[in-house]
């Protein structure tokens, strides 16, 4: 099930992890944001999965390219003949801002929620790892874990702690310690492969859902 809101239970488990002092910083309502705003963005990516279900991807994307084209030919065709007078003045000018418009907001969101995704990328997920990271940072705390001596090496730390309940919380699935710390490895220093654009769309999503 889409997450909406954590339980009373979930968000006394986090709050237990966060032994900083939170910078002043609503970390439930903003966690909770951070889901909302994760399952809103997977909805869209599933409405494009079932637009383009049975049909290769990358032809569609070309069939609307070269539809935009033509439409802005003709807008510029037409004006070079309003331009020499060729009309007369009755002339009603044909709309083609409308669909301008619509086939280039529909090639801007195939670069946002298909091409990004191409073999195993899941950057919906991966930018849910790194806002809950950032918001970790944010209210405080440190991306540093240590490996326990006496459980075979099992990374541990409020960070890996706050990761696993934040994740099982908005995911509804289980994390290993060590699988949250690969997270913590993939996202410390310079985000490889981070998409700003993707951040926004889900911030949009959440707000006009609000």
């Amino acid at each position: 099930m889409p997450f909406t809101a954590l339980s009373e239970a979930e968000w006394r488990a986090i709050r237990s992890t966060c032994t900083h002092t939170s910078q002043g910083i609503d970390l439930r309502r903003e966690i909770d944001k951070i889901g909302q705003a994760f399952w809103a963005a997977r909805a869209t990516r599933e409405m494009w999965i079932k637009k383009l279900h049975g049909k290769k991807p990358a032809k569609q994307r070309e069939k609307i390219y070269k539809a935009l084209m033509s439409v802005r030919q003709s807008q510029k065709a037409l004006a070079g003949v309003l331009a020499d007078g060729l009309l007369d003045d009755d002339f009603v000018h044909p709309d083609f801002e409308t669909p301008e418009n619509r086939l280039d907001a529909w090639l801007s969101d195939y670069d946002l929620w298909v091409q990004p995704f191409a073999g195993k990328n899941d950057p919906i997920k991966a930018e849910l790892e790194t806002r809950l990271m950032d918001l970790w940072k944010k209210s405080g705390g440190t991306l540093r874990w240590s490996r326990k001596k006496d459980d075979a090496g099992t990374p541990y730390a409020p960070v890996v702690d706050f990761l696993t309940l934040t994740l099982k919380a908005i995911l509804g699935k289980e994390f290993t310690p060590s699988g949250v710390a690969k997270m913590i490895v993939r996202h410390r220093g310079q985000r490889q492969g981070y998409n700003p654009w993707l951040m926004y769309a889900m911030h949009v999503r959440i707000t006009e859902k609000s």
